[in-house]
């Protein structure tokens, strides 16, 4: 059953604190004499559901097109529950408990619950949903060395009370030589995302950007894992 983890975009979509917000601006129109309606469409590369790449915070890092390309393939990802409190930190404590089926995955997606809170409450999913310590990032990476992606249904992995921390959640997670691309504003609200291991697969926006994108982002089951995690991460 493949189902997708993305949100759709639109003007009133919610947006980390300082991203502008989604914009249209009509640059021509049939009621002004034009020959057809056109506009202009002005987003941040971190709108939505999105990717950040290590352009994002490393300056020799990769871009979309060098990392993703036109589409990401992972498998076996799984969906994890954490469900800390708002504004509460996510830590090695948290992660470990699921260390056993997570060493040979190729992503993890982290389910904290602040997806319930996205349409009701936007300035509370903004601005005081939990974030990641910058200790995981290396703990992912020492104890799941095929990880190549970190998703979670907050809007960020950095929570705005906390930005020196989540700052060096995202060089860590991203400035390395086996970067971990990381997912922010997941829709994983369906329960059953987390009862198997998941094929992920991830297509940007646009492919040449530079330091992230607004994805669409599609997972289905894998009932059985056989052989070597499949990868096709550059």
């Amino acid at each position: 059953m493949l189902k997708r983890i993305s949100y759709t975009i639109t003007s009133q979509s919610p947006m980390y604190p300082g991203t502008p917000p989604v914009t249209f601006h009509e640059i021509r129109s049939i009621q002004k004499g034009d020959s057809a309606n056109t506009t202009l469409l002005s987003l941040s590369t971190h709108t939505g559901t999105h990717i950040d790449v290590p352009r994002h915070f490393c300056p020799a890092g990769k871009t979309v097109r060098e990392i993703i390309g036109e589409m990401l393939d992972l498998a076996p990802v799984f969906c994890v529950d954490i469900p800390v409190g708002p504004g509460s930190p996510i830590g090695v404590p948290d992660i470990r408990p699921f260390i056993g089926r997570l060493r040979g995955a190729a992503g993890l997606l982290v389910r904290t619950g602040m997806y319930m809170v996205r349409a009701t409450d936007p300035k509370m999913y903004c601005n005081n949903h939990p974030w990641i310590h910058p200790d995981v990032p290396s703990y992912l990476r020492l104890e799941c060395p095929s990880l190549r992606l970190f998703g979670t249904d907050t809007i960020s992995v950095t929570s705005p009370s906390h930005r020196n921390e989540g700052r060096e959640c995202h060089r860590v997670f991203l400035c390395d030589d086996n970067p971990i691309l990381i997912a922010e504003d997941l829709d994983v609200s369906d329960p059953l995302l987390s009862s198997a291991p998941l094929h992920v697969s991830i297509y940007p926006w646009i492919s040449d950007a530079p330091d992230g994108i607004p994805v669409q982002v599609f997972a289905d089951f894998l009932p059985q894992m056989t052989g070597a995690p499949k990868d096709r991460y550059p």
